[in-house]
């Protein structure tokens, strides 16, 4: 009976002992940017005889399941986003380097990763001097050309941190992190955003540090509780240019294929035109929520098109990372290749003021007629605005294709 025991315990660890030697289980990653320390953890595991990757930010984990390892040597591509890690590993240690191929400069940041290591920031845990759980208003760069306004709704238990950012042009995503004593340490990473906040909380409430984006930018930020403050109304800032009365365009498919507004399989459907592009984490939440909605909806009559803004202004490569994208969301409606983001992507859409943001959404009748055009988006990482959002666009669709 205890032979037969050794053999069962023998086999179990056998199949818990990954083919390529690594372990599986926790680890903490850390990018060693210009500016400190940016750290995630992570969890290895196995799928059949494979290693893949899930990493953690707060409620957020992203299933990487490119890994292919040889010898010592282990490469990791992020779902959706032209970045990968190429790496050297032991059982306990990996490290090398994160590249965004999608960035022209700053864009390699060493890293390194330890085993069974399952804390973000610190193992300690000082006494905060405050619980900030709720909403803030926000300066970024206050009282500079680059100022800029903030919604920070953040929950505490402990020491434990979540939360993030909503702007006019979308939200901050998931980010984790701790409060220790006065100090606020918040990251995320998800293979595009590599966001780092620190914070100093005083006496009288008011929080202010730095925001720190990968290897090229940093701005500070002050932030005062306020349970009232909101940003400008997302369905204002996107419009018609006077003299335009309807919202049109020309562009090819992955295929190549030009395709309009005016084509036949958009006549008399109420259409989403989603501007959009392959790099933005934000348009990731978005079409994570299209995706199954066009699926519901599209046998009563609507239609979504997305008009890519990609870093490569040739067909040719944008299409391999939106090939990685339709596959990674299982999406079914028409996607086009709008051209290269940058300052001069809105002249490929004259009659709209201006592409403020990324995504932002144009809700046509079928009529052809535009009725709301959204900047922005409010993501899942915001909880009850993200419920809102939802709710808001659903009504408006029904509503348009029920007309």
């Amino acid at each position: 009976m205890l032979l037969f025991l050794q053999i069962i315990l023998a086999l179990l660890s056998l199949a818990l002992t990954p083919p390529a030697g690594i372990n599986i289980g926790t680890w903490r990653g850390v990018l060693m940017t210009k500016n400190g320390e940016l750290p995630f953890t992570f969890e290895t595991k196995l799928a059949g005889e494979k290693v893949i990757l899930e990493i953690n930010n707060g409620e957020e984990h992203i299933l990487v399941d490119e890994v292919s390892i040889s010898g010592d040597s282990v490469f990791i591509k992020m779902p959706v986003f032209d970045s990968e890690f190429r790496l050297k590993y032991t059982p306990q240690m990996m490290s090398g380097t994160y590249i965004n191929y999608s960035r022209k400069a700053d864009n390699i940041i060493p890293f390194k990763a330890e085993f069974n290591k399952h804390y973000r920031f610190t193992e300690e845990n000082i006494t905060p001097v405050a619980n900030i759980s709720g909403r803030w208003e926000v300066d970024f760069s206050k009282g500079t050309a680059d100022s800029s306004k903030a919604v920070g709704v953040f929950n505490q238990q402990g020491n434990e941190l979540t939360g993030t950012f909503l702007t006019v042009s979308g939200d901050y995503r998931y980010l984790e992190g701790t409060v220790q004593g006065d100090k606020l340490f918040l990251s995320t990473f998800d293979g595009a955003h590599a966001f780092l906040f620190t914070a100093t909380i005083a006496a009288d409430g008011i929080m202010s540090g730095m925001y720190y984006s990968g290897n090229h930018w940093k701005e500070p930020w002050i932030a005062k509780k306020n349970p009232e403050y909101q940003l400008p109304d997302p369905y204002s800032l996107t419009y018609l240019k006077p003299g335009y009365e309807r919202f049109d365009f020309t562009f090819p498919d992955l295929s190549g294929k030009m395709v309009s507004l005016s084509d036949e399989q958009f006549k008399n459907k109420a259409v989403i035109v989603q501007i959009m592009g392959s790099w933005c984490p934000n348009c990731m939440d978005e079409t994570g929520y299209f995706a199954p909605l066009y699926d519901q909806y599209k046998s009563r009559g609507l239609e979504i098109v997305a008009l890519a803004y990609e870093r490569s202004p040739e067909l040719e490569k944008a299409k391999v990372t939106l090939e990685r994208l339709k596959k990674r969301f299982n999406i079914n409606y028409t996607i086009l290749f709008a051209g290269a983001v940058g300052p001069d992507a809105a002249k490929t859409l004259p009659m709209i003021n201006a592409i403020l943001s990324y995504p932002t959404t144009i809700f046509i009748d079928k009529k052809g007629m535009v009725r709301k055009i959204y900047t922005g988006i409010t993501g899942p990482a915001t909880g009850i605005e993200y419920d809102k959002w939802k709710d808001d666009t659903n009504r408006l669709v029904d509503k348009l294709i029920s007309e």
